[in-house]
């Protein structure tokens, strides 16, 4: 059992990094793991990796890129599926990616409140949910996500959503198969489906 399991994500968007600073301050974040694969954006330079790390380390807040880890843009053709679309599941089994999350428990250990940034507000729209918050919560993490008005939503209000958008193509009983699959084969499914929806293309990039 982990000491405190909790697991914050936020993405920065298009904030000012103030504004920013004020979504990891309202839930005491003071470690901020970036798990973008490439930690720079030409649209919001705030957000570059050593702009960043300055900047909140100024406030004592450390910043770690967890980008081998955790990032979501792959082009190994072992990560991939059969369209050329980086496999979550298949990044979720390796050295590295288990790795990030021995290093979360250790940090949670220490005491620290940890948030997941990414570039996205939407978690819905991001690999911080479906490909990195799915292990987590079924490895023993709360994982709660920060949105851009300061509110928080559960891990498992996803999963709901998810359920919904997806309902319609998952498999229903029909008149000679009543059979009504559990939820967590459901759940796997939609986030299957969500998986071939957000993940990098290294077909189309």
């Amino acid at each position: 059992m982990l000491i405190d399991n909790l697991i914050y994500t936020v993405g920065h968007s298009n904030h000012q990094i103030d504004y920013f600073k004020e979504l990891l301050d309202a839930f005491e974040i003071n470690c901020l793991i970036d798990v973008r694969s490439m930690p720079a954006s030409s649209y919001n330079p705030q957000y570059n990796k050593e702009s960043l790390s300055n900047y909140l380390n100024h406030y004592k807040i450390n910043y770690l890129h967890f980008g081998n880890e955790f990032g979501a843009r792959h082009t190994e053709k072992e990560l991939l599926d059969d369209f050329g679309k980086v496999d979550f599941d298949k990044v979720r089994k390796t050295e590295f990616f288990l790795s990030g999350v021995n290093r979360l428990r250790l940090g949670l250990s220490k005491g620290f409140k940890i948030a997941l940034m990414c570039s996205e507000a939407e978690p819905f729209d991001c690999h911080r949910f479906s490909m990195i918050s799915y292990y987590l919560v079924r490895n023993g993490f709360d994982v709660k996500h920060i949105l851009k008005d300061k509110s928080i939503i559960d891990n498992s209000e996803l999963e709901k959503r998810l359920l919904k958008k997806y309902e319609k193509i998952i498999p229903r009983p029909t008149l000679f198969d009543n059979k009504v699959l559990p939820l967590f084969e459901q759940l796997n499914l939609a986030y299957r489906f969500r998986n071939m929806e957000v993940a990098y293309d290294t077909l189309n990039d």
